[in-house]
């Protein structure tokens, strides 16, 4: 296991990049669902984002991993990573709003924070980090309003099915360290194949994916979940955790409803109200403040 280092600027760009990446996805969700059963949309996604992967490591001249210890890690990560986690939004989001899911994701990196506590020696809980977590989690709350809260008991299965997509990111954090030797190419390719491998026969045991009448709305949609979203996003989520921990990377969940707002504001025409911008105030600062310590004790190291 690859030890992390302090996040440097690039690092915060490839956040955000995920955040604004991510913050259209489950608006794409939305749309791929009317055309698409919830199987068939995530292995969809999953494929496309193969394909771009594979197209990028003939293109670099990089392989695919090759030990069996390292496909051991593959074969689970790509479960808890990619099957089981895209399988449940898109499962869940058919009876909860995009503001209550976007909340409940906030349950993430507090998953995050106490797994790599306990199974990592680098990643440790911090108070900065546990008042980094609470800021940006007020921050979404702020955001999307209370008034989402009142869907807490409209579906309870639903709910449960994206709190259960936040633990499955974040448990899969700490297990894609484990191979964060392999090139971040290389092993997302890898992860995201052997998500494709559970999804796809799951897709035609359960549902009729060649019967699907998508519109082009639909189509559309998929092709950017799976292109980008799942493709070129992947990759980066891969660096970030390999680079700067699974800690530092879930704190993305608090990126992704400001992003859904911010791109409503651009394509949509929606007025950006005063909690958007609080909102902003908080999570930046919740970010921020979470890498505090490590700062410091590079800096005392640095002096010794």
């Amino acid at each position: 296991m690859n030890a992390i280092r302090q996040a440097t600027a690039f690092d915060f760009a490839k956040l955000l990049t995920l955040g604004a990446i991510w913050g259209a996805a489950f608006l794409c969700i939305k749309l791929g669902l009317e055309g698409f059963a919830p199987i068939t949309l995530a292995v969809s996604r999953t494929l496309l984002g193969v394909v771009v992967l594979l197209i990028l490591l003939a293109a670099t001249g990089t392989k695919l991993p090759y030990r069996r210890r390292d496909w051991g890690w593959i074969a689970v990560i790509g479960a808890v990573n990619t099957s089981l986690p895209f399988l449940l939004i898109a499962w869940g989001q058919q009876f909860i709003g995009a503001g209550l899911a976007s909340i409940l994701m906030g349950a993430g990196p507090f998953v995050a924070l106490f797994a790599n506590h306990v199974l990592t020696h680098d990643d440790r809980i911090t108070g900065y980090k546990v008042a980094g977590m609470i800021l940006g989690l007020l921050g979404v709350m702020i955001l999307v309003g209370g008034e989402a809260l009142t869907g807490l008991t409209a579906s309870f299965f639903g709910q449960l099915a994206i709190v259960g997509a936040a633990a499955s990111y974040a448990a899969s954090g700490v297990m894609t360290r484990k191979i964060s030797h392999l090139p971040a190419a290389s092993g997302a390719s890898a992860t995201l194949l052997m998500g494709a491998v559970y999804l796809l026969p799951a897709a035609f045991i359960f549902e009729a994916p060649l019967a699907s009448r998508p519109g082009i709305a639909a189509i559309a949609a998929v092709l950017f979940l799976g292109l980008v979203s799942s493709g070129f996003a992947h990759l980066l989520r891969f660096q970030l955790i390999r680079d700067t921990g699974a800690v530092f990377m879930s704190q993305v969940s608090y990126l992704v409803p400001l992003f859904g707002v911010f791109w409503a504001w651009v394509f949509l025409g929606e007025r950006l109200h005063v909690e958007a911008w609080i909102a902003l105030a908080l999570i930046l600062s919740g970010i921020g403040i979470s890498r505090l310590r490590r700062k410091r004790k590079a800096r005392l190291l640095d002096e010794l």
